[in-house]
């Protein structure tokens, strides 16, 4: 498989949406880079300046960090993603299978 270069994806274009059917994991397949296994980390924290009038903060809301690291099969880290969201307005569900 020819891998393009990652600058010519629709991954790197700044249009809402532009990935297609199946978002940045279907781009990342077609790379060669399928995913295979992620990482999340939330934690919570004082917002920065900056975020509290981002998200336009009551005075003394914290914000919920999200970070997340996809790999592929052989560890190779293709995605690196971090958000921040106002802790009031912040859910997060998880939905696992059990292995055997």
């Amino acid at each position: 498989m020819t891998r393009r270069r990652p600058e010519r994806t629709p991954l790197l274009d700044p249009t809402p949406e532009q990935a297609g059917h199946g978002g940045g994991f279907a781009v990342l397949t077609v790379q060669g880079l399928e995913p295979d296994s992620m990482t999340e980390t939330i934690h919570a924290r004082t917002p920065t300046p900056h975020a509290a009038e981002v998200l336009r903060l009551s005075a003394g809301e914290a914000v919920m960090v999200l970070r997340r690291r996809t790999f592929t099969r052989d560890g190779r880290l293709v995605e690196l993603a971090r958000d921040i969201h106002a802790a009031a307005r912040f859910a997060w569900s998880y939905t696992f299978t059990i292995p055997d």
